[in-house]
């Protein structure tokens, strides 16, 4: 008898008992797994809540913890952060009901002054960022020319959405400084 007769014989033995004791059906147990279903992230609210808004179009500007956020979920951001750590920056969230095309953001760039109660004008500031689809939340950095001091800050931040891209300009910043008035000598 060569191998594979013997275990072929020893197959067909172990088989035949198998099937002349039949499992009972108080010995089997059917078990039917749950498949894990997606929990559907919640709709954002509309308008969004905390923002300030006119005509459809939204904006804020962010707390701290939120820029800190911001920045920590996107390594793109690195290269603002650096820019920030020469240049007065600051940052707004904006939306649309409809969409932009593009953004416009106008401010201004100021600091305490010493001589009186009303901040002096340092510069002012122009972004113009890549526009957002209906309703969705987009993040403008404002990076200003002017040199990091203490208390320097920006303000009178105005947010214009273009609905149109025939006129869409160069995206980035432009920062105009206050000329100041050099001393004449006098004669």
């Amino acid at each position: 008898m060569t191998f594979r007769a013997i275990i072929a014989g020893f197959l067909t033995a172990a088989l035949l008992v198998v099937l002349s004791n039949p499992i009972e059906a108080a010995e089997t147990k059917v078990v039917a797994k749950k498949t894990a279903k997606p929990i559907p992230s919640p709709s954002p609210k509309w308008p969004p809540q905390g923002f300030k808004g006119k005509d459809g179009v939204y904006a804020k500007v962010p707390t701290s913890k939120e820029l800190v956020g911001l920045l920590s979920a996107k390594v793109t951001l690195q290269s603002v952060v650096k820019k920030c750590q020469e240049f007065a920056c600051g940052a707004v969230i904006a939306a649309a009901e409809t969409g932009c095309e593009w953004w416009e953001v106008t401010s201004q760039v100021l600091r305490p002054s010493e001589d009186s109660s009303e901040p002096t004008k340092l510069g002012s500031l122009t972004t113009y960022a890549a526009g957002s689809k209906n309703k969705v939340q987009t993040t403008i950095f404002l990076v200003s020319g002017q040199k990091i001091e203490p208390d320097v800050f920006l303000t009178s931040i105005r947010v214009i959405c273009h609905r149109s891209a025939s006129d869409k300009p160069t995206f980035g910043h432009t920062y105009i400084p206050v000329v100041t008035p050099t001393p004449t000598a006098s004669n």
